[in-house]
């Protein structure tokens, strides 16, 4: 595995961690910003994160009954089930946000524009492996 994959993994294991506070999975909290974008289907929140359709309506089942997100119907197709945010589902993604920038300025913190680029990312996943370790 990459070590810009690993980094990616290890960074959303912790930021899935601290969301955890919310209530909320890393999915969740993804969904949620797709959604601030404006209404979407089942389908396309599947395909831009990579993930099964059963994936995105067990995680939409989630946030619908936590009244973070509601469901329709397209008013083109009624076989298609868009996705929209609620009120609620805006504040609990302003605060993932709140918990998203920090964990980027916990693991940023120190660095500088005169370290190279391999190095950043070794001290950044060791970084990010230490968070593991705390748990």
């Amino acid at each position: 595995m990459s070590s810009i994959a690993k980094i990616h993994r290890a960074f959303q294991r912790e930021l899935n961690r601290r969301l955890g506070s919310l209530n909320i999975t890393y999915l969740d909290f993804l969904i949620l910003k797709a959604t601030m974008e404006g209404e979407t289907t089942m389908a396309k929140l599947a395909k831009r994160f990579f993930v099964t359709q059963s994936a995105i309506t067990a995680a939409v089942d989630r946030l619908e009954e936590m009244k973070l997100v509601c469901r329709g119907r397209s008013s083109d197709d009624r076989r298609i089930i868009t996705v929209k945010i609620t009120d609620d589902g805006v504040k609990v993604f302003e605060e993932g946000m709140t918990i998203y920038k920090s964990l980027a300025e916990d693991i940023l913190r120190d660095f500088n524009d005169k370290e190279n680029l391999l190095k950043f990312l070794i001290q950044l996943l060791e970084r990010l492996e230490t968070f593991e370790i705390k748990q």
